[in-house]
């Protein structure tokens, strides 16, 4: 169920077809009620400011957003006039705005930071297919649903233009506007481009690229600063710094940008693309086992496979002509004659044929064999050592022993390992192994944004890397901290590599002398500095015009230092006279450019005669040259008079005036 706050007093009760039941919210554009209509729930947004004479193109550019796709924005529904201030009707969101929920729940990462990325570059696309540039997209405007995120507030490019004019406001939040927005150039979909990439940086890191602090320091630093990416990594931090780049032309354009983050390559097979071709649709044939000889005891009268005396390769030699039915006559190869004798005879038994004892056990056969392998491997192992030795003494005794016709058991398996023992035993003592690979020591570079250069030399050096050369660029922050390197925070690289810094210069002082006060203040918040003190001085320059500032114009200070002005007031400084004698207090306010006029006081005190004891004009007051400034002068006093005789003191001119 949606949650809102009460409407409060003067807020409207219903909005066209719309009735309202409380506020979802308000900001620097307007105020979102949540509306209902025939059971629906909808979110209306009625803004501050009346759109003049952009009515019609309002309602245009309202046409052109509900075309946007619906499954990355909240659709828009309606809109219309309430007494000249428009609202527009949407698609109602349950959930929080990204800003609120990293609020909460702090920066996000890994798959769900990519997942935020992709969708919300998808919106973007749609927007920007839909004729409409956002030009305010924020971590505010974008509501993650149960179902995703959803992107609102597009659509208002027009309303928001004619409201500013009127209200005074500006279109956009400065934290996440273009260059252009500030410097008031054209606005194309590539601003939108650039408030996704800070929108990112919010969602990496929960701060804004280029900081939050005053409106002034942060549209400087937009211009003229480098932002900070993070802990953004790898092929997103790369994106996400491609669009802050100051210059509109080099920035992807929103689509680029979508196909960048899919990972879109040129080296996609086209079978991948488009419709296989026909050798990728074609079946390949089914692999068939080679045939074996049947397991089923053949008949007696067939010809079976006759091994070989010597036991060489190839000394089994099958029949030709299988019958292919038992009864079948046709396929049938002869039993007896000289055509099956010479079939069953191998090609070293001197013609002769098999033995017909044998043709009954050709398994019995094949089992012994396969044993006879078996305890050839084991004997090439463990007795071909003593049957050398063993064939040495015979070979000393006497002449070798003819070769018999009949087959012997342990000839073959002696003869045929010996002559591939050598090999055996190589293999065994030298095993074939590829030649050790050297691989470098890798290391990550260390997070040295924030540190001080000389902090961040040391980290580097920790780390098995060497410092290489030093960037200085003008930045807001402190002079002399590290604002990034390269390669940047968390590559990981080869032990020893050399990593250059770029260290911020601080920001320069700008030359405001001879420049009115209030357009000074002006050119120091627009450096991203405060202004400090103002101190009045006499002048003969126009009253108001600086005169000078303290640092001086093109020192390097921090960002947000407060220079203090010292502002022009037309006259001259009139001098403090007092205590000093009539002769000498005279002189002092001629040479300043001022006239004289005195008078005389009695003083009881004679330390105190001939002296200036007041002064008109007060001391360091700024006076036009030629003003008249009046001192009193102590006079000695006159004899007691007697008691009944009134006194009288004087205090008219000094004689000689």
């Amino acid at each position: 169920m949606p949650t809102a706050q009460p409407l409060r007093t003067g807020d409207p009760q219903r909005l066209g077809e719309y009735h309202l039941s409380g506020r979802l919210g308000e900001g620097g554009q307007g105020t979102v009620f949540l509306g209902s209509r025939g059971g629906e729930t909808y979110a209306v947004k009625l803004l501050h400011g009346p759109v003049g004479d952009e009515r019609a193109a309002f309602l245009r550019e309202v046409e052109l957003a509900k075309h946007v796709a619906r499954f990355c924005t909240a659709q828009v529904i309606d809109a219309g006039f309430d007494d000249g201030r428009p609202y527009i009707v949407s698609e109602y969101v349950d959930g929080p705005s990204l800003q609120r929920e990293v609020a909460l729940t702090g920066p996000r990462r890994g798959g769900a930071l990519e997942r935020l990325a992709v969708s919300t570059a998808t919106a973007i696309v749609a927007i920007h297919r839909a004729g409409i540039v956002h030009r305010d997209f924020k971590p505010q405007n974008v509501l993650l649903g149960p179902d995703g995120p959803r992107v609102i507030d597009f659509g208002l490019a027009r309303a928001l233009d004619a409201a500013a004019t009127v209200s005074g406001r500006g279109v956009g939040t400065p934290a996440y506007m273009a260059p252009e927005q500030i410097t008031a150039s054209a606005v194309t979909g590539k601003a939108d481009v650039f408030s996704w990439g800070a929108t990112m940086c919010f969602a990496a890191n929960a701060s804004a690229p280029f900081g939050q602090d005053s409106v002034a320091p942060v549209l400087h630093r937009i211009l003229t600063a480098p932002p900070e990416l993070g802990r953004l990594e790898g092929r997103l931090r790369t994106l996400v710094e491609a669009c802050l780049d100051k210059d509109a032309r080099n920035r992807p354009s929103s689509r680029e940008l979508l196909f960048a983050l899919l990972g879109e390559s040129d080296e996609v097979p086209a079978e991948v693309l488009g419709t296989p071709p026909p050798h990728i649709l074609r079946v390949p044939p089914a692999l068939t086992p080679e045939p074996r000889l049947p397991v089923a005891e053949p008949e007696p009268s067939l010809p079976v496979a006759a091994p070989e005396a010597t036991g060489a390769p190839g000394g089994y030699v099958l029949p030709v002509g299988r019958p292919t039915e038992a009864s079948g006559p046709a396929g049938r190869a002869p039993a007896s004659g000289p055509a099956g004798r010479a079939l069953a005879s191998g090609p070293g038994d001197g013609g002769q044929t098999s033995d017909p004892g044998r043709a009954g056990w050709p398994r019995a056969a094949i089992a012994v064999c396969a044993a006879l392998l078996v305890t050839a491997a084991v004997l090439v192992t463990v007795l071909v050592p003593a049957l050398n030795r063993t064939g040495q003494a015979s070979q000393a005794a006497g002449p070798p022993a003819p070769e018999q016709s009949e087959p012997v058991a342990s000839k073959p398996f002696v003869k045929k390992p010996s002559s591939t023992k050598p090999k055996e035993t190589q293999e065994t003592r030298e095993p074939a192994a590829d030649p050790p690979v050297v691989r470098p020591v890798t290391v990550p570079i260390p997070q040295v944004a924030g540190l001080d250069r000389a902090a961040a030399i040391k980290a580097l050096k920790r780390a098995g890397l060497l410092p290489g050369a030093v960037a200085q660029l003008d930045s807001p922050q402190k002079i002399g901290q590290v604002l990034s390197s390269k390669p940047a925070f968390g590559a990981v690289v080869s032990k020893g590599t050399t990593v250059a810094l770029q260290v911020s210069a601080g920001l320069a002082v700008p030359s405001v002398a001879g420049l009115q006060r209030k357009a000074a203040e002006a050119a120091l918040a627009s450096a991203g500095l405060a202004v400090g003190t103002v101190t009045r001085s006499c002048s003969d320059q126009p009253d108001g015009q600086v005169l000078s500032t303290q640092p001086q114009a093109g020192r390097r200070v921090a960002g947000g230092t407060p220079v203090a002005l010292t502002v022009a007031r037309t006259g001259a400084t009139v001098p403090s006279v007092v205590g000093q004698t009539r002769a000498e207090g005279r002189a002092a306010l001629t040479a300043a450019g001022f006239s004289v006029r005195s008078r005389g006081q009695v003083v009881e005190d004679e330390s105190r005669v001939g002296t200036i004891l007041s002064q008109s004009l007060q001391p360091g007051t700024c006076a036009q040259p030629g003003a008249a400034v009046m001192i009193v002068v102590g006079l000695e006093g006159r004899p007691s008079p007697d008691p009944g005789e009134p006194a009288e003191t004087p205090t008219g001119p000094i004689s000689g005036e």
